[in-house]
């Protein structure tokens, strides 16, 4: 072997490593019954974008740990991207909770109410005892908790719950925080090792939807090298 042989291995290695780190989303080992199921029988989804769907909890402490992670994923979802939540009631009284996330959408309450519920389950630690509390809640935005009480009790309200019901029962979630990718594919945190890996897995599935659709862009492309904690363990059915 030559001397040039010899110091030509290590920059050759140096430049393999390289080529790993930029590997896109897309060339990851994401694999199907390992990092994400199929669903027995999908949802209808429209042909001129791919839905992305997270299911969350508000009395879950690993939603509350995922949602900055996830807003910010929000932020850069490219056009053909539609992203909404799905409020789950895993446990006796959750139900509750979906009912105020629904009511606030449909009064046009946006993202600081939102994360504004998390704040106070979780950071402030206050007592919620019955809906008139969690109501409470939304008058920080402006809304009168008998106005709150009485749209949730409304039909476009009712309609909200009465898909949830379906769209929980069709996708089969058993744990918070979840992702759902076109109506066909779940994710579920306990099968990656952050956050982030399984917001890179559900890029992947968008990028592969999209191309299938024949949009165009990428989901992953304002994301690369971002990086998160453990997740927390999720929420479950039997908590």
């Amino acid at each position: 072997m030559s001397n040039l042989d010899f110091r030509m291995k290590p920059i050759a290695a140096l430049a393999g490593l390289f080529a790993l780190i930029a590997l896109p989303v897309a060339a990851q080992n994401f694999e199907e019954g390992r990092h994400y199921q199929r669903i027995g029988t999908p949802a209808a989804t429209p042909d001129d974008r791919v839905q992305v769907i997270e299911a969350f909890a508000y009395p879950c402490p690993a939603c509350r740990a995922f949602h900055p992670i996830i807003a910010r994923w929000e932020s850069n979802v490219p056009e053909h991207v539609e992203f909404s939540r799905l409020p789950i009631a895993l446990q006796r009284g959750w139900d509750l909770f979906a009912r105020a996330y629904y009511t606030a959408k449909v009064l046009g309450l946006g993202e600081d109410a939102h994360e504004a519920v998390f704040k106070v389950l979780h950071d402030e630690r206050r007592a919620i005892r019955n809906f008139e509390d969690i109501a409470a809640i939304y008058a920080d935005f402006g809304v009168e908790t008998s106005t709150f009480i009485n749209t949730s009790q409304s039909f476009a309200v009712e309609s909200h719950m009465g898909r949830n019901r379906t769209d929980v029962a069709r996708f089969g979630i058993r744990q918070t925080p979840t992702m759902v990718v076109q109506g066909k594919w779940l994710l579920s945190p306990g099968n990656f090792e952050s956050y982030q890996q399984m917001l890179d897995a559900v890029d992947y599935l968008v990028a592969r939807e999209a191309e299938a659709l024949g949009l165009n862009g990428s989901a992953a492309e304002a994301r690369q090298g971002d990086s998160e904690p453990e997740p927390e363990t999720a929420g479950t059915a039997s908590e």
